[in-house]
């Protein structure tokens, strides 16, 4: 028999390998099943090696074998990266779960060390935040994809949160994000800034309430891509229903309406262009319907009858006729739409006609139908030229030059009214040149949009509001057409990135335009941010007026200062041969003869030197030349275009030829048909600016000035204020005002009329507007005044949608306000100077300053005077550098108060971009009880751990519970003594400091091993060491083994030391060693001490002093409890106290 005496220690005792592997199998299992948390432990590849009893059931598996030698990527996400043998690490992961829903993980990971090269990492899943289940199935997701990646718009489908559980290929392409990307977050991500925060309240309010504001409907929103920009989209929302299920899922469609805007901006476009054309005809121009009822005129008309417009709209025609042709008008009308034979339609006829005064001229009648736009009204466009002047013609009196001067005038007021309209208009205008797209004209909202003043614009290339990847194409898309004649950008809309003086962007629909024989390009921009208004309106709008515009009789010149030709109508190529391209850009002068050509530009020249008008703002009768070098009398009227902006000053000239009134006898064909061409461009072009003004987003008026009647309104006024075009034609404008503002408008209009100040004119103000139902809005009123035009335009905008927004915000700041003030922390804003900009309320109770007192003072107000001056070098080094050393962290820092006083308090400190400013937001939070707290707490752990240390652990938390005194029994207790042989002769020898480095020495050997088989040590009295088991009533404890190991651990510490420290010699240990029942107890009151009584204590005493250097002497009970483990070695008996004790040897 082997003794226990000769045995190194535990790892020798274990004999075989194959028990030690059941041995660590069972642990392992042991551990696992113990864990309260849920463990997987992978090896260094990932691949998982064991796992807790939970596992399985998290992820949705039956066995815990599913998932045994699988990769953990199968069930959490995303942690190759950290599986390294590193120290322990926390970290967020998606968990998958076998229906396709997502875990939200809190995992810890922490590396598994082994004496072998290869190791294991274990991760433990503290906490299961939330589950999303996907309520799709992997085989209906499947199948649907086929079908959805084939649809054009995005589809998104999310549950009653709003997180994404399936997404489609456009969804991908349209936004940017990946599939993987999208699946599990909230569909927010994709809303624009605005809208984005309150998203899932909407969701969650349908839920809770079931009432429909937004599911089964249609509503446009801001979109946002992952690249941050962001689209005006249509979003339709439904309901998926779930017959198995209570979860709410939806589905949602997104269809981007970028090219919409862009279409509706480039007819808007056009249409600002036509009005630039309109109403400069010589002649009178009548639309009317099936019946003969007048539903347009033009200013022509009004000024050669005597009626006004309002007069005019809703009578017959024939009230212009004379009495003997007047009752015969509607029987031609009617003969022709019953027989569609044209006796009068499509053709010229010379026919009288009646003033208002009663008076009857000669005059030239051109009709002709339009075509068929729409409505079950057949529309017909007649041209009305008085042939007065021709009858007359010998006679050429002052009056009737007069007339023709006035008619001049007429033109360059009605030119100026159209750029008082423009400049009242909401959206951005450019006239450029087609050659070098310099900028020849623009409005105030271009001024207004982009930043630069009109004179800064003027004769810039166009590319200065675009980006200059969208200028690169701009420029090759014009010089494209300028070689090929191909219009792919000419004519049409599409979307472009502009850019404003300061330098930012902004989405813009660019709307392109040329007109014929001009050589210029007209371009409207509009900020796609604005409401839209209805698409199919003002293409039929348009139509309308494409069937008038461009019928004018005369030839039309615009040039500059030089002469140099910058634009001619089409009646200038017809009459005179050149092509427009021809004329674009060459002298004024080719169209003259020789004898004139030479001095044209002379005259030009002294005019602009004096400024006396020989010729300007007059008509004279010259002599023109034709390409083909033939001559013809004309009317010129020469007139300068009011400054614009921009070096060039441009002039206006109209020729009418005079062939027809020289050779008046000859009246041929060809010139009549001339006339009626004529006739029906002046119609178009008045159709023109009312289709353009139906157009618009906004109500437009025009009055007169005087009286405030109503000249003119565009179909937004009708469907904004309920009124038809006749109810409002001829009313004054107060009818759409409540009674206090009608009062103000019209003192503000006379107060102008008569002093000059212009206090509403080309401004806007904000009123109450009435419709006709009595019901009152919030609106925008813009007024401009057409300059010599007797009018003024104005322009209205419903509000209400504008100030619902406004009171949304106002109340999210009352509420933002609310919730910053009921932080318990102390809250500052500052700017990029260190300036406060904001505090909240716990700001002045914990600083004592009151908010007037901060803001406008510098931050560092409130830090001493150590930090205060450091301060702004720190924000200063940020800015420039970008390194974040306090942003977006919390650091402990010390901070003043107003009385001078300080206070320790955690700083966290995040930066906020809004529109482009930078601002750092500050909380402070006072942790003066807290850093009390703790140090209480650091106070009361070291009085714990000096208890813990003189007192057995479970000991100790019952003398913190209870103070009172502890004693009690216990059966089975084994007590160990040990002492130093020879110590009292050792030590006589040695010096004080020696002697306690021994014994510090020895018994903190004996401490470890102590800590190692969890014994308690009960007290060491000079040389003598005691412990015990930990006392137990049980007979199965295991105590009595433990002490044993630790005897004979003890006695090799013993041998170590006399191996290390020989300096006083070696020594030796006597070991003795009981086990039964003893009394145990706390006694005194200081220095605590838990102590043992009882017949065991007394015999393991005795064994100590009884037993042999170098060896442990036990009783009989020791032998019986310690187990199979041990050999003993019989010594004789042993008599304590009367009684006969066997002493053995381990």
């Amino acid at each position: 028999m082997v003794s226990l005496a000769v045995l190194d220690g535990p790892y020798e005792r274990l004999q075989h390998f194959e028990e030690e592997a059941k041995y660590l199998s069972a642990l392992n299992d042991a551990i696992l099943r113990a864990s309260c948390q849920s463990l997987i432990v992978v090896d260094e590849a990932g691949f998982i090696c064991l796992l807790s009893e939970d596992i399985p059931n998290i992820f949705g598996y039956e066995q815990a074998e599913s998932l045994i030698n699988r990769n953990v990527g199968i069930i959490i996400q995303d942690l190759s990266s950290s599986l390294n043998l590193g120290d322990y690490s926390q970290r967020e992961a998606r968990g998958v779960h076998t229906d396709g829903g997502f875990l939200q993980l809190e995992v810890g990971i922490a590396a598994i060390r082994s004496a072998t090269e290869r190791g294991s990492v274990a991760i433990t899943i503290k906490r299961i935040a939330r589950l999303k289940k996907r309520r799709i199935s992997q085989g209906l997701r499947e199948s649907a994809a086929y079908i959805l990646d084939a649809a054009f718009d995005p589809m998104f489908c999310t549950d009653g949160e709003g997180v994404i559980i399936m997404v489609n290929q456009a969804a991908v392409k349209e936004f940017g994000w990946s599939e993987t990307e999208f699946i599990g977050q909230n569909v927010r991500m994709i809303v624009g800034a605005e809208h984005q925060d309150r998203h899932d309240s909407y969701m969650q309010h349908y839920i809770e309430t079931g009432v429909k504001k937004m599911i089964g409907k249609k509503r446009e929103i801001q979109a946002r891509r992952k690249d941050g920009t962001e689209f005006v989209a249509e979003l339709g929302l439904a309901e998926i229903p779930q017959k198995d299920f209570d979860e709410h899922i939806f589905c949602g469609f997104i269809r981007n309406l970028t090219k919409e805007k862009d279409a509706q901006a480039e007819i808007i476009a056009k249409q600002n262009l036509t009005s630039k054309i309109i109403d400069a005809s010589f002649d009178a121009l009548f639309v009317i319907n099936q019946h003969g009822i007048i539903q347009m005129v033009n200013d022509q008309s009004t000024k050669s009858l005597g009626w006004s417009r309002d007069e005019f709209i809703g009578q017959n025609i024939n009230m212009i006729m004379p009495e003997n042709h007047s009752a015969n008008h509607d029987s031609y009308l009617a003969r022709y739409l019953e027989t569609g034979i044209k006796n009068m339609m499509g053709t010229e006829r010379e026919v009288e006609a009646r003033r208002k005064d009663g008076s009857k001229f000669p005059c030239i009648l051109g009709l002709a139908e339009v075509d068929e736009i729409g409505g079950s009204d057949r529309l017909f466009c007649g041209f009305i030229r008085s042939l007065a002047r021709e009858k007359a013609l010998e006679r050429r009196v002052s009056d009737e030059e007069e007339r023709n001067l006035k008619n001049a005038k007429e033109i360059l007021e009605q030119k100026s009214t159209i750029l008082g309209i423009l400049d009242a208009s909401f959206d951005a205008l450019f006239v450029i040149t087609e050659e070098e797209r310099i900028i020849q004209m623009v409005n105030q909202k271009s001024c207004d949009m982009f930043g630069w003043t009109r004179e800064e614009f003027i004769g810039q290339n166009i590319s200065m509001i675009m980006t200059n990847d969208v200028a690169a194409h701009h420029d090759q898309y014009v010089e494209n057409y300028l070689a090929t004649g191909v219009k792919k950008m000419i004519g049409k809309q599409r979307e472009v990135v502009a850019k404003r003086k300061d330098g930012s962007t902004f989405p813009a629909a660019l709307g392109l335009a040329e007109p014929q024989a001009a050589g210029l390009i007209c371009g409207f921009i509009r900020d796609l941010t604005q409401e839209k208004a209805s698409q199919a309106e003002i293409i039929a709008k348009q139509n309308l007026t494409s069937k008038i515009i461009d019928a004018s009789f005369d030839a039309l010149f615009v040039i500059n200062q030089h002469g140099i030709i910058q634009m001619v109508n089409d009646q200038s190529t017809k009459s005179l041969g050149w092509s427009r391209d021809e004329f674009i850009g060459q002298n004024i002068n080719m169209i003259m003869p020789e004898n004139h050509s030479a001095n044209h530009d002379s005259y030009l020249a002294r005019y602009l030197e004096t400024g006396i008008k020989n010729m300007m703002g007059t008509e004279r009768e010259v002599e023109a030349r034709r390409k083909d070098g033939s001559k013809f009398p004309c009317i010129l009227g020469l007139a300068e275009i009011d400054e614009i902006g921009g070096s060039d000053r441009l002039f206006c000239g109209f020729i009418r030829s005079l062939a027809r009134e020289k050779a008046l006898e000859r009246r041929v064909s060809d010139e009549e048909e001339r006339n009626l061409k004529n006739a029906k461009e002046i119609l178009e072009q008045k159709s023109t600016i009312l289709g353009i003004l139906d157009a618009s987003f906004d109500a437009l008026f025009v009055i007169t000035e005087e009286d405030r009647i109503i000249q003119m309104v565009n179909q937004k006024s009708c469907d904004v204020f309920g009124w038809t075009r006749e109810e409002f034609i001829g009313q004054n404008i107060s009818m759409i005002m409540t009674n206090d503002v009608a009062a103000h408008h019209d003192q503000y209009v006379e107060n102008y009329l008569a002093t000059g100040v212009k206090k509403m004119i080309g401004k806007q103000r904000e009123i109450v507007a009435k419709r006709k139902d009595g019901s009152t809005f919030p609106a925008a009123l813009g007024l401009a005044e057409p300059q010599a035009a007797g009018l003024i335009c104005g322009f209205i905008r419903d509000l209400t949608q504008e100030k619902a927004a406004e009171e949304e915000i106002i109340r999210e700041q009352l509420l933002t306000s609310k919730i910053i003030d009921a932080s318990f922390d102390a809250l500052f804003v500052i700017n990029d100077g260190g300036i406060i900009q904001q505090v909240n309320k716990a700001s002045c109770s914990v600083f004592g300053w009151s908010r007037e007192e901060f803001v406008g003072q510098n931050i560092k107000m409130i830090m001493p005077d150590g930090h205060a001056e450091n301060h702004d070098r720190y924000l200063s080094r940020y800015l420039q550098s970008g390194f974040k050393k306090m942003i977006g962290k919390e650091r402990e820092i010390e901070a003043r108060r107003r009385d001078g006083s300080t206070f320790p308090c955690i700083l966290g400190l995040s930066e906020v971009v809004t529109n482009g400013t930078t601002q750092f937001v500050g909380f402070v939070r006072d942790v003066t009880i807290q850093k009390s707290l703790l140090l209480a707490e650091a106070e009361r752990e070291a009085s714990d751990s000096l208890l813990f240390n003189i007192l057995p652990e479970h000991i100790a938390y019952r003398l913190k519970a209870d103070p009172s005194h502890i004693a009690d029994h216990y059966d089975n207790t084994t007590i160990l003594f040990a002492d130093i042989v020879g110590f009292t002769d050792k030590t006589s020898k040695m010096s004080p400091h020696d002697v306690v480095s021994m014994l510090n020495d020895i018994f903190s050997r004996f401490d470890h091993l102590c800590d190692v088989y969890e014994l308690n040590k009960v007290k060491t009295i000079g040389d003598c060491y005691m412990i015990t088991s930990i006392p137990s009533n049980s007979l199965e404890h295991d105590g009595c083994a433990r002490v044993c190991r630790f005897a004979l651990d003890m006695l090799r510490a013993v041998r170590d030391f006399n191996n290390t420290c020989p300096l006083h010699g070696p020594i030796d240990f006597r070991v003795g060693i009981s086990t039964g029942s003893v009394v145990a107890g706390v006694v005194g009151i200081k220095r605590f001490l838990f102590d043992m009584w009882g017949d065991a204590v007394n015999v393991a005493a005795r064994m100590e002093q009884s037993g042999l250097a170098g060896q442990i002497q036990v009783t009989r009970n020791v032998v019986d409890s310690a187990g199979s483990d041990f050999t003993f070695e019989l010594r004789g008996t042993l008599a304590i106290k009367g009684q006969l004790f066997l002493s053995l040897l381990i």
